[in-house]
């Protein structure tokens, strides 16, 4: 039986390819386990109104396995303008991204609340670069 040499050609999704190098044919075995991905994908998947707030549903896979996780946002916060309702998908979504980078197994429980600071933090990083960066003023014509 012809020996495989130890040094991998290419590697993907589990599989080694290898030279012969006796032939120099081309021989791909399979890991028995492959390497977790680490492409989290968070998908929004729609929300519910209750009485405390607005409910967002997100799917989380990371090819591997999937899961659901659901995040409030109160109705104070949106009555308060802490909140825009056509930014809540992304706001819990970056909400989730970081609590999923703190813990890669965190498990769906309890509803998990965007905080006041967490819609903070969001407005900061979402501001636009006009409101950053002061505006030129006009040079003051000199006086005659």
């Amino acid at each position: 039986m012809p020996k495989l040499s130890s040094a991998p050609v290419a590697s993907s999704s589990g599989v080694r390819w290898s030279s012969e190098p006796a032939s120099g044919a081309l021989v791909a075995s399979i890991d028995a386990a492959p390497q977790p991905s680490r492409n989290v994908i968070v998908r929004f998947a729609g929300f519910r109104a209750t009485a405390r707030g607005r409910e967002y549903t997100m799917h989380v896979a990371d090819g591997l396995s999937s899961r659901e996780f659901v995040l409030l946002i109160t109705h104070q916060s949106f009555a308060a303008r802490e909140a825009r309702f056509q930014d809540a998908p992304d706001v819990c979504s970056s909400k989730l991204r970081r609590e999923l980078a703190a813990d890669p197994g965190l498990v769906p429980g309890d509803c998990m609340t965007v905080t006041t600071q967490d819609l903070a933090d969001y407005r900061v990083d979402h501001s636009s670069p006009l409101k950053k960066r002061e505006r030129a003023k006009p040079a003051e014509p000199q006086g005659g």
